[in-house]
């Protein structure tokens, strides 16, 4: 992050301190419980959000010139690379009678012969052959090849939307706080570490939520992460559907001890992204978290998780070290995952046909009205004064 930046979101915190209050917005707000529960909401996030949107779905270095990978989140992705090194994202479905094609997780690239009539496919998409094709004479091959998605790669990534579309503009999609922010972490270079495959029966809202708000941090993570941050204290902002908090650790003060030119905000909190609409990233002092949320049905998320590293660890102790700040953040995440799905079981009950949002629970509404947004709803009230 820009140093001008890092000063400014720091000597903002200071302030919030001095006062003893977070960072707020001008009045509560409230959520219908239904937002988590009902399967027509559900599918419409799915259908006219999720698989429109580009998502996250690997990173670059796992598809070396040459060579595919499978991916079956939303729906069923085959990506390959060419020798010259371009990208091609198709669905991994067979035109003749919708089988998935390719089985494997990775390989190198070859004629995808699909397992039950055996169509054969090149890795550009194009149909290459079709056994005893006079059956299907008059049918025009162009619409048999492959349904190609557009895919893209910013941040040492690959993003993908699930379904056909126009080309993807990245720029246009990040916004340029989010692009200055990113570029200046350099992850093209960075390498991955202890990847993560978290399926849970709750709601993937209920899983963003809990990344959103530090509110819950005193309770719900004494055992964990508690002592090292602020009580209840942050900064939050929203760029477009995209947003940034910033969670204070309790070693703010010592940045006065400084020269404002030493002033480095990764040590004295952390940075939360929420990347529109279902990647989360924790900037922490030396790595950075990636999780990438998915639902998996009305009331089960699973969740895509990797850290990145600016270099492979050297030694057995850099390595240790590393785990040792993984498991840490990952037994705060199944506390967080029981706490959802005590929220879970709490709403099915029937209490309250409603859940508040208090004034410095921003990040919420803002990730819930995003969804309104996009789906053309408005469940997000917030209180009148």
């Amino acid at each position: 992050m820009r140093h001008a930046t890092q000063v400014e979101l720091l000597k903002r915190t200071l302030a919030l301190v001095e006062r003893g209050v977070s960072d707020c917005v001008e009045a509560p707000s409230s959520l219908p419980v239904d937002a988590y529960l009902d399967e027509q909401r559900h599918r419409r996030e799915r259908d006219e959000i999720l698989r429109c949107e580009p998502l996250l779905v690997a990173r670059s270095s796992e598809i070396a010139a040459g060579h595919f990978i499978t991916r079956d989140l939303l729906a069923p992705l085959l990506l390959t690379r060419d020798g010259q090194g371009r990208l091609r994202g198709f669905l991994n479905v067979c035109k003749h009678r919708g089988t998935q094609l390719v089985g494997e997780p990775a390989g190198a690239n070859r004629v995808f012969v699909c397992p039950y009539h055996a169509w054969a496919y090149n890795p550009d998409g194009q149909l290459r052959g079709i056994p005893h094709g006079y059956g299907f004479e008059g049918v025009d091959r162009a619409c048999l090849n492959l349904t190609e998605v557009p895919v893209a790669e910013r941040f040492g990534a690959v993003w993908a939307r699930h379904s056909p579309g126009p080309a993807l503009d990245m720029d246009a999609f990040f916004g340029e706080q989010i692009l200055a922010d990113f570029e200046s972490f350099a992850l093209d270079d960075h390498v991955v570490f202890d990847p993560r495959d978290i399926r849970r029966p709750v709601n993937w809202k209920l899983t963003i939520d809990t990344f959103l708000e530090n509110y819950h941090v005193a309770k719900a993570h004494q055992a964990t992460i508690d002592h090292l941050f602020w009580p209840n204290l942050g900064l939050f902002e929203r760029f477009g559907r995209h947003i940034r908090n910033y969670y204070v650790k309790r070693n703010l003060r010592d940045v006065l001890e400084q020269p404002e030119d030493q002033w480095d905000l990764r040590r004295h909190g952390n940075l939360l992204y929420f990347l529109w609409p279902n990647t989360l990233v924790l900037v922490e002092p030396d790595h950075i978290d990636f999780s990438s949320v998915f639902p998996d049905g009305p009331l089960a998320t699973r969740v895509l998780g990797h850290t990145l590293l600016a270099e492979e660890p050297a030694t057995d102790k850099a390595r240790r070290y590393f785990e040792k700040n993984n498991e840490i953040l990952y037994s705060a995440l199944e506390e967080d995952f029981a706490m959802a799905a005590r929220v879970q079981a709490g709403i099915r009950a029937g209490a309250a046909d409603r859940l508040w949002h208090g004034r410095f629970e921003q990040a919420l509404r803002w990730f819930h009205q995003g969804l309104d947004e996009a789906l053309g709803d408005r469940r997000v009230e917030v209180l009148e004064g």
